[in-house]
C-alpha cells in the first residue's frame, strides 16, 4: 500500500518497471537492500522482490509498510540478480554488483481497461475445439509443484481490503480509500462442499441479494480469489477445462483455459507461470444465465523457493468485480498478510496483534 498516502491507483495487466540504484561504497559485502516506490516517489508495501541465482530463486520478501526490503548476507552472496513484481505492476529485474547496494525500485503503472477483458476473454481466448498436450503438461506439472486442496488442513489470514463501486468507463482502475483490516479463513470442509458444488451446477449459484431498497436476483461465485485458489491446480478444474500456451518467454509460459462444457456456469482465463513453472498469477471471468454480471477476478501468487516442500496455491494480492444493478460495478481489492495453515477441519486461531502504544 501506498504510505503517507490516502489513496493507490491500482491498474490490471502487462505493466512497465523500472529500478533505479544508488551504491553505496564500503566493505565488499553482499548485503542488498533497498525501497520500492512509484514513479511519484509515493513508497509500496506488499511487492515481492525476489533474490535469483543463474538458475533458481533462492529467496523473496515482501516490501515493508515503508516499501523498504533486505536480504541477508548469505543470500547476497549467491544472488545475481533481482525481480520485483506485485498487483499493479510489471515484472522487472536488475543484475547486482558486488559490493553492498542501496536500491530504489520504481514501479511503474501501465493500465489495462477490464470492460474489453470482460467482453472478449470468452470470446478470443476460447475460439479453438480443445487445448493442446504441451499446455496441459505445464499445467500438471505447475500442480505438482504444490500441496492441493489441503483437504485436511484449516487456513485463516489476515487480510486488508476495501470495495469500490466504480462505473464501467472507470473498471481496472481502483481508487482506493485507507483499507480495512480484517481476517478470513475455511475449513477444509467448507472447500469440499465448494468443490462438490461446481462437479453438480458449476462456478455459481443464484441467489436473492437487496441493496437496502429492492431485493434482485444475483449469483454466488467460489471464492477464488482467496482460500479456494488451490482449486486452480486441482485435479476437478483440470478435468472441467482445456488447456492452451497462449504465449511463452524468458518469464515463464501463459495459459489459457476455457470450459469443455457450457451448459452450467463456467468460467475461462488464463494462468501464469514462472520459469520454474509455479504459478505467478491467474486472470478468470464467469459466464453464467441472466441475469448478467460481468463477474470476474485475478489473484498472484507468493514465489515458491527451491527448498519449500509444502508450498500452498494461496494468493498474496487479488481484485474481483462484479457488476450490480444500475450497470456499475462493485470491486473488492484484497492483501493477504500471511496464511496460517493448520492440521484438521476447523479454522485455525489467528494470534493476536500487539496494539501500537
Amino acid at each position: 500500500m501506498l504510505k503517507n498516502s490516502n489513496y493507490r491507483r491500482l491498474h490490471i495487466g502487462c505493466l512497465a518497471g523500472l529500478i533505479v540504484w544508488v551504491a553505496t561504497v564500503g566493505d565488499l559485502t553482499a548485503q542488498i537492500s533497498g525501497v520500492v516506490t512509484t514513479g511519484g516517489g509515493k513508497t509500496v508495501a506488499g511487492v515481492t522482490v525476489e533474490a535469483w541465482s543463474e538458475v533458481q530463486r533462492i529467496s523473496a520478501v515482501l516490501s515493508n509498510e515503508e516499501g523498504r526490503f533486505s536480504f541477508s548476507e548469505t543470500v547476497g552472496s549467491s544472488a545475481v540478480f533481482l525481480r520485483a513484481s506485485g498487483l499493479g505492476f510489471g515484472v522487472t529485474e536488475l543484475n547486482l554488483k558486488g559490493v553492498t547496494e542501496n536500491y530504489i525500485l520504481v514501479m511503474i503503472e501501465d493500465p489495462l481497461v477490464i470492460d474489453g477483458l470482460v467482453v472478449t476473454m470468452n470470446q478470443s481466448a476460447c475460439q479453438f475445439p480443445q487445448g493442446d498436450v504441451r499446455a496441459k503438461k505445464l499445467w500438471e506439472r505447475a500442480s505438482w509443484r504444490y500441496y492441493g486442496l489441503m483437504d485436511t488442513l484449516g487456513i485463516a489470514s489476515y487480510l486488508a481490503e476495501a470495495d469500490t463501486i466504480v462505473p464501467i468507463s472507470d473498471l481496472g482502475t481502483l481508487e482506493l480509500p485507507e483499507l480495512n483490516l480484517d481476517q478470513r479463513g475455511s475449513s477444509s470442509l467448507l472447500r469440499f462442499s465448494w468443490t462438490r458444488r461446481i462437479e453438480r451446477t458449476g462456478y455459481a449459484f443464484s441467489t436473492r441479494a437487496t441493496d437496502g431498497i429492492e431485493v434482485f436476483e444475483s449469483w454466488v461465485y467460489p471464492p477464488l480469489e482467496a482460500d479456494f485458489a488451490p482449486h486452480f491446480i486441482d485435479e476437478v478444474f483440470g478435468e472441467r477445462h482445456y488447456f492452451r500456451v497462449q504465449g511463452e518467454d524468458s518469464d515463464g509460459w501463459s495459459l489459457s483455459f476455457c470450459p469443455k462444457s457450457y451448459n452450467d456456469p463456467s468460467i475461462s482465463g488464463s494462468i501464469t507461470l514462472a520459469r520454474d513453472t509455479t504459478v505467478t498469477s491467474v486472470s478468470w471471468s464467469f459466464k453464467t444465465p441472466e441475469p448478467l454480471e460481468n463477474s470476474g477476478g485475478k489473484a498472484f501468487f507468493p514465489p515458491v523457493l527451491a527448498d519449500d516442500t509444502d508450498m500452498h496455491l494461496l494468493p498474496s494480492e487479488a481484485i474481483t468485480w462484479k457488476m450490480v444493478p444500475g450497470g456499475d460495478y462493485l470491486q473488492k481489492y484484497q492483501r493477504y498478510e500471511e496464511w496460517y495453515i493448520a492440521p484438521g477441519d476447523s479454522v485455525p486461531l489467528l494470534p493476536l496483534r500487539r496494539v501500537p502504544g
